[in-house]
């Protein structure tokens, strides 16, 4: 976005970022978003980890050991592994979470320059900030970015870098693609796989427009087989041994257990939200506007040269939807349970990216107008990102303006202002009633600040910022001032009086570059690993994560915790079962899971002590985590409590008290 506030990056012009940008954006992204490790997806992933450097942590917990048979993710653990070794495992996240946080920036940056030559500083910045804001219509529950380490981020970062290499030029990025293909399956075997595919079926797409997109049947053939050699052994190392994963289950109850019980948000589009299939679907709105743009721009009509990445691009897209409109035929309509647990709208993650990067250039192209209702606009649609129902509202306000420039002078400014207006005025009132985020304040917000922006660059035509080196130090520094803080209050020692400030708990818990606990689970499971045995074994609620890694003790069920073969799931169904004591078939407890899964697991905080102990001793367990306002045990009763932390509680089981309870 140049004009008003224009800034002029001296040095380099080539099609990548400058390095000392993206560091700048990384600490901006920090302090905006955060860097929040060691909860989440990591809490069941990292036990794995450490279970591997020592195999004395977790020796006997189902879950860890469960992977012992089949283990999907020791390419992913054999990388962290080798530089826990090294550094320790915090810097080893951080690290790794911020070359995949540059290595996405970079791919985005130099797919959305590729696609707009015309404005590839302007665009390539856009789309990167697109890319990081972007929550809405995440169908399949995985976003393009988010803040802490994540395998499938990994994975998907060495795929925009795949990507950028054949879009810019695929004579000379072939060979680039498949390494990073490679390495992604390597990393994360499931997800690396489909990209291949996707990338292969590319190939296939451009060979059949090869005049417009510069591609052979020789080329894209080496391509294809490069690609094909390098997600070998990325596949061999993560899958092997190949057996039957099914073995041990009925095939009816292993797709019940497996497809609608172990993660059916990610794999069941049925249960996806209205607002998320709307968003989804405003990508593709999006884009169709971008086209359009793009055409009464007259850019469609440049040099072959410049055209072909555009063409790339776009049937890279098309293949995408085609994917999926396939993974829909074989999970919702076949119903295949080897097609549904593959996973396969992971890709739809993939897509969504491509349509931010085409839509990047719209944007710029309405900050240059220079009109106040079209900067607006440009702030409206990275703004609408962050949540489902907004992001729909304003894609079909960008959608139906589009159309009426379109009509060309037959509807003037004027006429168009108002229509705009009003639509804003509809699209406040609709997300009041609908949304339960609030669209309505973040659209009410985009509205002021766009028409500020918007009003200072029209009073200050010739105000340009010159981004010298002088300025650029005091932004990074700026960028980098919170986060830094935060680091410095994770290093503070737990008995310093600053450390449990609430400024300082603040600043750890938006950004945890140390091993710091942050609430009650963590605090709790903390105490527990220096009080307890290591052998220890705990049962606790179903749905808190963090448990077993801050605890570094066994834990004998956890809902999000789940193996994939048969035999392990049937081991984790039975616990869950047993948890939260249910009788009754697999169907019956996966239709009291998807009416009310939390009602569903509240079902443990209701069992009396002696029904505590009772499950623990048939989970093999001697201590239990529970509410902390159960009445306190009596001399006489199972259980003794042992540490308080907010609303939880450890308690040590009373084995003798419970046989005497049982006689």
């Amino acid at each position: 976005m140049e004009d008003g506030c224009r800034i002029e990056a001296r040095g380099r012009r080539d099609v990548g970022p400058a390095w000392g940008l993206v560091l700048l954006a990384f600490g901006a992204y920090l302090t905006l978003k955060g860097y929040h490790s060691l909860d989440g997806d990591q809490a069941h992933r990292l036990p794995l980890l450490l279970h591997s450097l020592d195999p004395r942590l977790y020796a006997d917990d189902p879950f860890v050991r469960s992977f012992d048979a089949f283990n999907p993710h020791r390419g992913s653990l054999r990388l962290l592994g080798a530089m826990t070794r090294s550094v320790g495992l915090p810097a080893t996240l951080f690290a790794l979470f911020a070359l995949t946080f540059a290595l996405s920036v970079w791919g985005f940056f130099r797919l959305a320059a590729a696609f707009w030559p015309g404005r590839a500083e302007a665009a390539g910045w856009t789309a990167v900030v697109l890319f990081l804001a972007a929550k809405a219509g995440n169908i399949g529950t995985n976003h393009l970015f988010e803040a802490m380490l994540l395998d499938r981020l990994m994975a998907l970062a060495l795929a925009w870098t795949a990507a950028a290499a054949l879009v810019e030029n695929p004579r000379k990025g072939w060979w680039t693609s498949a390494i990073a293909l490679g390495a992604a399956a390597w990393i994360h075997p499931s997800l690396g796989l489909q990209l291949a595919l996707v990338f292969s079926g590319s190939w296939l797409a451009w060979v059949l427009f090869g005049s417009r997109t510069q591609t052979s049947w020789p080329l894209a053939i080496r391509a294809v087989a490069a690609t094909s050699l390098a997600i070998v052994p990325g596949l061999v190392d993560n899958l092997a041994p190949f057996g039957n994963l099914r073995e041990g289950l009925k095939p009816e109850t292993f797709r019940v257990l497996t497809v609608e019980l172990q993660s059916p948000q990610h794999m069941l589009p049925h249960l996806w939200r209205q607002p998320q299939w709307l968003a989804a679907a405003a990508y593709l709105g999006l884009v169709a506007a971008a086209l359009v743009g793009l055409r009464r721009a007259g850019e469609d009509a440049d040099s072959e040269h410049e055209s072909s990445p555009r063409w790339r691009l776009l049937l890279m897209l098309g293949v995408v939807l085609t994917w999926l409109a396939g993974a829909w035929a074989a999970v919702e309509g076949i119903g295949h349970v080897g097609a549904t647990v593959f996973q396969p709208f992971r890709i739809a993650t993939f897509g969504r990216g491509l349509a931010l990067v085409v839509a990047s250039g719209h944007v710029v192209g309405l900050w240059r107008r220079g009109g106040l209702a079209d900067r607006l606009r440009a702030v409206l649609i990275p703004v609408a990102c962050t949540g489902d129902w907004l992001f729909a509202a304003v894609v079909a306000i960008e959608l139906v303006m589009t159309l009426l420039e379109a009509a060309g002078e037959r509807i003037g400014s004027g006429t168009r202002d108002v229509v705009l207006v009003g639509l804003l005025a509809w699209a406040g009132a609709f997300l009041a009633r609908h949304d339960t985020e609030r669209g309505e304040r973040a659209l009410a917000a985009a509205v002021v600040g766009g028409l500020a922006l918007g009003a200072a660059g029209r009073r200050l035509p010739s105000f340009s910022l010159t981004w010298t080196p002088r300025r650029h130090r005091w932004a990074t520094a700026a960028a980098w001032a919170f986060p830094a803080a935060a680091l410095v209050g994770g290093l503070l020692p737990a008995s310093h009086p600053p450390a449990g400030s609430r400024f300082v708990r603040g600043l750890v818990a938006h950004c945890r570059f140390a091993p710091v606990p942050i609430d009650d689970v963590e605090e709790l499971a903390t105490w527990c690993r220096w009080n307890t045995p290591e052998s220890a074994r705990f049962i606790g609620p179903p749905g808190p994560k963090g448990f077993r890694l801050w605890s570094h003790r066994n834990w004998a069920f956890n809902r999000a915790g789940s193996p994939y073969h048969a035999q392990g799931l049937r081991d984790w169904y039975e616990r869950f079962r047993d948890h939260v004591d249910f009788d009754g078939p697999p169907a019956a407890f996966v239709r009291a899971y998807l009416d009310g899964r939390h009602r569903l697991e509240a079902r443990y905080d209701g069992l009396s002590d002696d029904q505590l102990a009772a499950l623990a001793q048939r989970q093999g367990a001697d201590y239990v985590v529970a509410g902390a306002d159960r009445p306190r045990a009596t001399a006489d009763g199972p259980l003794e409590r042992l540490q308080q932390r907010g609303e939880y509680a450890v308690y040590r089981v009373r084995h003798e008290r419970l046989a005497q309870a049982q006689r």
